[in-house]
């Protein structure tokens, strides 16, 4: 597994910014990267690969993951508030004991994915694709999950 610093990872970000704005850049590739403990709060990982990429621990608020393919990541403790993850792939990914408030799941693809133990309420639970998906919260305040 890759390990980046923060300062790597900068670099990367800045890069898939340009790459989404068709300036040039690169597309993030963060799989099998370990990412763990570091800050991306409200960072644009629309499109990236983190393919099973260590975020255990991360601050990822408000970070965009809008179809990302985050297939076996490892969200293990993150703290997701504000977090999309719409039309995301994120099948069999671990977020378990992860902290999400308000984090859009829309149409994004929960297959197998676990969410043992998370602190989930006032999520966004819109026509996701749901199969084998481990859900067994706590401390969740009043969650409101649609499924349609």
């Amino acid at each position: 597994m890759k390990t980046l610093t923060q300062l790597e990872l900068n670099v990367i970000l800045d890069q898939h910014k340009r790459w989404l704005a068709n300036q040039g850049g690169s597309r993030a590739v963060l799989s099998h990267t370990d990412l763990r403990h570091l800050d991306l709060s409200g960072v644009d990982l629309r499109r990236a690969n983190l393919i099973r990429a260590n975020l255990s621990g991360a601050q990822l608020s408000y970070a965009d993951m809008s179809d990302a393919d985050v297939t076996y990541a490892n969200f293990h403790r993150a703290t997701l508030n504000n977090a999309r993850f719409r039309d995301a792939d994120l099948r069999n990914a671990d977020m378990s004991e992860a902290k999400m408030l308000n984090v859009d799941f829309y149409r994004a693809d929960l297959y197998r994915t676990n969410f043992t133990d998370a602190q989930l309420s006032e999520g966004a639970f819109e026509k996701p694709l749901i199969s084998d998906t481990i859900i067994t919260l706590r401390d969740a305040s009043q969650p409101q999950c649609v499924r349609t």
